[in-house]
């Protein structure tokens, strides 16, 4: 009798909560030709309420409470919310702000609505509360089509992005080309630019980005335009971050107790219920941790290593920078220095950099003629993660320690323990190379406007680097030389353009 009273009271709230539901059939279109707009984006007030997206004929289906409101969105439409209604239509109009905004492409700048090609712009201001070490990576999830990949390498060194998906078997060779107030280049952004030097980043994503900049546009192009001061502004600015970062493996390893217990079973399955023998475990019925021999011959405790813990740690990302710019009627100029400091979550790993950047701009005759450029001075050091530490980490075996009875790395590999490395002792070792790096990285430019709507503009661009290895690797139990390994390297490229540009507007045609 009472699970029929239960059964009975929950199909009366059942019906109940559905009289509060309604299903909405609604088309959205554009206020300015009336056509559909297809993929825009439906979401309900209430949560837990999934959102939908309109078909190619504008049109979407959704069950909402009754009397919830319903937000539309689409890119280059003004958002507008409506009450949701069984039947409705929900006409959106065009963001002629937005579409007012001048863009950069290439060698020009066009308003956003003279666009053909596929442009995506952002703009610094909408992520500066994302703390990050590679203004690249600022960009990930803000992009359509855009893929930013790292692997948490400090300083966003190993930042990966990309644009029209992979078209060479190289790695290094599908990444983007970059565009710095002018300067093409596909060094890293992270060793180039602090995140608060950049005013704008645009990226041109198809084909069209090649009749500009040729073959080494194939992978698109992102164009980055630094600070400016404004005119009549005179500012000082400061701004500072603190983040923590932590690790996640989200892998169960198995402990040394279970390895040996998991080990016992496979091994009596295939052999027929025979025990194994094993320095580390023992030959008894059951799985036993023993203590073993260091290659040194001293004592190993029988002991359960978590190397997943032991290589990582929870890091500090510090930046702090200040600026100072002043502008008048004839022209700007602009300085700023900026400091980061980001430990790594693998343990020994960290990267320090200080940008330097000084930037001006100043017009003559009227503005007939300008001259300007920017240059930046950076220098960074940085101490890498051993290759394969994470790798190694999940390989080795848990009841491998780090240090033997008398504190020597422990590197035995037999028996069962597994040919990884000892990560501590090569992280530990990495402590004492240096890795140190200078760029110097700028343009200047000389634009002559001779007749009206003419401009030719000349612009030369450098990018110096220098580069000093400096490792060691102490002797070892299985190596009984120390080694020191140290390298120099140094590149410059530079780049001269000449346009000739004329503008000339006939109105409506």
């Amino acid at each position: 009798m009472k699970r029929i009273i239960l059964s009975t009271f929950l199909l009366i709230v059942a019906i109940a909560v559905q009289a509060q539901s309604i299903t909405v059939h609604g088309t959205v279109v554009s206020a300015t030709d009336s056509e559909p707009l297809i993929g825009a984006s439906v979401i309900s007030d209430v949560k837990g309420v999934n959102g939908a997206a309109t078909d190619f004929d504008g049109n979407f289906t959704m069950i909402v409470p009754e009397g919830s409101s319903l937000t539309v969105s689409y890119i280059g439409f003004k958002p507008k919310t409506v009450k949701a209604e069984p039947e409705m239509t929900i006409i959106l109009e065009e963001d002629t702000e937005t579409l007012d905004e001048v863009v950069v492409v290439g060698y020009s700048s066009e308003k956003k609505s003279d666009l053909t090609g596929s442009v995506s712009v952002v703009k610094m201001k909408d992520v500066a509360d994302t703390p990050t070490g590679n203004v690249i990576q600022s960009l990930q999830g803000r992009v359509a089509g855009m893929t930013i990949t790292t692997d948490g390498t400090p300083g966003g060194l190993s930042t990966g992005t990309s644009i029209r998906g992979a078209s060479s078997f190289r790695g290094d060779a599908n990444g983007p080309l970059y565009v710095i107030d002018g300067v093409m280049t596909r060094e890293n952004p992270g060793t180039i630019l602090s995140s608060n030097d950049v005013e704008s980043i645009q990226v041109l994503k198809d084909a069209a980005s090649a009749s500009i900049y040729g073959a080494q546009a194939a992978n698109g192009v992102i164009i980055i335009t630094t600070k400016r001061a404004k005119s009549g502004e005179a500012r000082v600015t400061f701004d500072a971050t603190l983040t923590m970062q932590t690790y996640n493996s989200g892998l169960d390893l198995l402990d040394a107790y279970q390895w040996g217990e998991v080990y016992w079973s496979a091994y009596k399955y295939a052999h027929n219920g025979a025990t194994p023998s094993s320095a580390v475990y023992g030959n008894g019925a059951t799985p036993v941790l023993q203590t073993y021999k260091n290659l040194n011959g001293v004592d190993v405790l029988p002991q359960s290593t978590d190397w997943e813990k032991e290589i990582h740690r929870t890091a500090l990302m510090q930046t702090y920078s200040i600026g100072l710019s002043k502008g008048s009627e004839n022209g700007s100029s602009s300085l700023s220095l900026s400091w980061l400091d980001h430990d790594g979550i693998v343990k020994g790993s960290d990267f320090q950099r200080i940008n330097t950047r000084f930037s001006s701009d100043y017009g003559f005759l009227g503005n007939r003629l300008k001259a300007g450029g920017n240059v930046a001075v950076n220098w960074w050091k940085a101490h890498y993660m051993p290759d394969g530490a994470e790798e190694n980490a999940v390989k080795q075996h848990p009841a491998k320690a780090v240090y033997d009875a008398e504190g020597v790395y422990v590197d035995q590999i037999n028996d069962i323990l597994g040919d990884a490395p000892n990560m501590m002792r090569l992280i530990n070792n990495n402590k004492s190379n240096n890795h140190e790096y200078w760029r110097v990285f700028g343009n200047a430019y000389l634009q002559i406007e001779p007749i009206k709507n003419l401009i030719v503009k000349t612009n030369f661009g450098v990018n110096y680097y220098n580069e000093t290895n400096k490792t060691f690797e102490p002797k070892w139990l299985r190596d009984d030389v120390n080694k020191l390994t140290q390298s120099t390297a140094k590149n410059v490229d530079w780049v001269w353009t000449n346009t000739a540009q004329y503008n000339i507007d006939l109105g409506k045609n």
